[in-house]
């Protein structure tokens, strides 16, 4: 039997496996190159951070290492993507094709976070009367009936449903603080625990960064044990533990919480309380108690949140997020919030737990017990997490505490450990013996130290332990791209910019008529560009899409490619993750440079931690995260070895600034040009 190596060159050869059961393969050295390190880093026990450019093929590059060695040596690879999208296309086709092209077999499975899944007992209990719904609850359930009696795997995705079904998921959703564990009478249709045996058996896992990061968080109990780890989309992976580690008090949820327990709406009492009230008379004074205590939390609540709204006095209505600075903590509204929260909404939190706790001991059998024991938990979560951001992280240098806004208004507070790559280090490398971190943007100017570095690996490295590798796209860029930079543009931090930037767009609309994508870093001027610009498109019979105004990015994605006439803006998800090929896209247009506002926390967090290091933020992670993100936004137009289009950039600090080349060297496109106004679609005619 060939070893390791030659089965991997056999199945990459133009006469292989690869090629006799794929009907679009193409042999590509760069593919085979790229595999070739991926299968050292498991031969020797070697963490890997590879950058594979669009068209390298890096899913099969690194699946077909990971299926062999985990085939032969019978250990565990687990394969972690940002996206659920990708995370399903390696599951549901890349690997059972993979299985044709390599001739035999593999155990793998798609593990997601349990909420993604039926909870039979959940459901058993509505069927059974034993929970009450409303109208719109009633009608989901009604919908997924067919679907839950014949599942195998309990998978939301299998529904296929409209969003606006989908909210009532949850009603029948499985969580942790509902499971009854060992309780539970239905461990024979357990979703949960079908996925937690299907995982012991695998060679492959493949989850998603939120799964693999609650895995961290709650000391490797979702996941089975596991020493050899690929992280997909790894450019994200460093926000994305951030985020997920990340303390988050949200108004709306928590009073979508005690609102469970009791809501008087149009003389109506609704919640579990007054239902306990009327099936447990003997009960009355502890439930009218804890019925006063929802009253005073609710109130409490909208206080608290009103007072932290006024920090946003001033500042910019569109505004996602405030951090809160030492000098804010000295100012009335925090001084006010915090008053309300240390008299009034964490003596009420305790007594009422305190409460629903003896309550649900009481009536312990009880239909009534569960739903008391499941808010129990959530509110004892909620008071923790409070608790932590207002009087333990707001105090930490070593954290940021921050405010997220919406419409002018806070409507969660949240906060998070500046620097998470010493507990990635503690808490994840330290378990494994091969680690490949592999994304189509990963090096800045061709370097990896900055990625290393905030990825928490530099004690690896300084082991010889940590290999880096480069992998061009092998498309013909001289052939394929243009990158023009508008000469006549004004600075983009100037009044006249936006301005500038819709009658510049105006013109580009009016000459192209479609196949145009444009991307923004602001929603406040995406808003504002969409309001002059749709009549301008529907005077022109042009198909203007704009993120948050004409639906979801599927649907808008969806509307873009099946029209040849559209013209997408959208900012954010735009930006990455989303492959346009073929004809679809021809122009690409960024209106300006893509740096983080200062108002972002994770921005605010980086800058924190180098300036506690005595470094200079901007130039070791404001510029550098801004040429990754100006790397992906590009990387949307050229997707195949036929795709041609042109990139326009309305920025001027690309060749004013000293870090323009920066940017410039990060892409691919060596077809850069500066040029006026008055010559540009002269110039677009000729790529588009």
């Amino acid at each position: 039997m060939p070893n390791y190596y030659e089965m991997i060159e056999q199945l990459f050869a133009v006469d292989g496996g690869l090629s006799q059961t794929l009907d679009d393969y193409t042999y590509r050295n760069e593919q085979v190159r790229f595999a070739g390190k991926v299968a050292e880093a498991f031969h020797d026990d070697l963490f890997l951070c590879a950058e594979a450019g669009t068209g390298v093929g890096k899913t099969y590059a690194y699946l077909i290492p990971a299926l062999l060695w985990a085939r032969q040596n019978h250990e565990k690879v687990v394969v972690s993507t940002k996206t659920k999208a990708l995370q399903e296309q390696i599951v549901d086709r890349d690997i059972p094709q993979l299985e044709q092209g390599i001739g035999f077999s593999f155990r793998y499975i798609e593990a997601k976070g349990r909420e993604n899944y039926l909870c039979w007992n959940k459901y058993q209990r509505i069927l059974g009367g034993k929970r009450s719904l409303d109208k719109d609850q009633i009608d989901f359930v009604q919908k997924i009936l067919t679907w839950a009696e014949s599942t195998h795997n309990g998978d939301r995705k299998e529904l296929g449903l409209p969003r606006d079904v989908m909210r009532h998921w949850e009603v029948v959703a499985a969580d942790r603080n509902s499971c009854l564990r060992e309780k539970c009478q239905y461990h024979d249709k357990c979703f949960r625990l079908k996925l937690i045996k299907g995982m012991a058996k695998a060679d492959i896992i493949v989850v998603n960064h939120a799964l693999l990061l609650s895995d961290i968080l709650v000391d490797n109990r979702i996941l089975p044990e596991y020493k050899r780890l690929i992280i997909d989309e790894a450019h994200t992976f460093i926000k994305e533990t951030f985020d997920r580690f990340a303390y988050r008090f949200e108004k709306g949820d928590s009073l979508k919480l005690l609102t469970s327990l009791y809501n008087h709406d149009r003389r109506i009492k609704k919640g579990i309380l007054p239902h306990v009230l009327s099936t447990y008379p003997q009960f009355s004074d502890r439930v009218n108690t804890c019925i006063q205590l929802v009253q005073q939390i609710t109130q409490a609540t909208n206080k608290i949140f009103d007072e932290f709204s006024h920090a946003l006095t001033g500042i910019e209505g569109t505004s996602l997020s405030h951090v809160i600075s030492p000098s804010d903590r000295e100012d009335d509204w925090f001084a006010n919030g915090l008053e309300t929260y240390n008299q009034t909404w964490r003596p009420a939190m305790a007594l009422l737990i305190g409460y629903l706790k003896e309550l649900s001991q009481d009536i312990e059998g009880e239909t009534e017990s569960i739903d008391l024991n499941e808010i129990y938990n959530l509110l004892q979560e909620v008071d923790n997490v409070l608790f932590t951001i207002l009087a333990e992280e707001i105090h930490r240098e070593s954290a940021i505490t921050w405010l997220e806004c919406s419409q002018g208004q806070a409507v969660a507070i949240c906060s998070g450990e500046v620097e998470r790559g010493s507990l990635l280090a503690n808490k994840l490398y330290k378990e494994l013996k091969t680690l490949v971190m592999v994304s189509a943007t990963l090096a800045v100017e061709d370097n990896f130290d900055n990625f290393i570095t905030r990825a928490g690996l530099m004690e690896r490295a300084a082991q010889g332990k940590v290999v880096t590798h480069l992998e061009t796209s092998p498309f013909n860029y001289n052939k394929q791209a243009c990158l023009y930079i508008l000469e006549d543009m004004p600075d983009p931090g100037g009044k006249s910019f936006g301005h500038a930037v819709n009658s510049v767009l105006a013109e580009i609309f009016a000459s192209r008529g479609g196949r145009t994508m444009v991307l923004f870093t602001s929603r406040q001027q995406l808003q504002e560009a969409s309001a002059i610009l749709r009549p301008f498109c529907e005077q022109r019979g042009i198909n203007l899409l704009v993120q948050h105004e004409d639906g979801d990015f599927a649907n808008i994605r969806d509307d873009f490619t099946s029209s040849e006439n559209s013209i997408l803006m959208g900012v954010e998800t735009f930006w990455e993750g989303v492959d346009l090929k073929g004809e679809v896209l021809c122009c690409l247009v960024i209106v300006k440079l893509p740096f983080r506002s200062p108002t972002d926390p994770y921005c605010s967090a980086w800058e924190q931690y180098y300036r506690s290091k005595y470094k200079n933020s901007f130039r070791h992670f404001m510029l550098p995260d801004a040429a990754l993100r100006f790397k992906q936004g590009i990387g949307r137009l050229i997707r195949t070895e036929t795709d041609r289009g042109a990139v326009v950039v309305l920025d001027t600090r690309l060749v004013s600034r000293n870090y323009g080349h920066v940017f410039i060297e990060s892409t691919p496109i060596r077809n850069i040009a500066l040029i006026s106004r008055d010559l540009l679609a002269n110039e677009l005619e000729r790529w588009c």
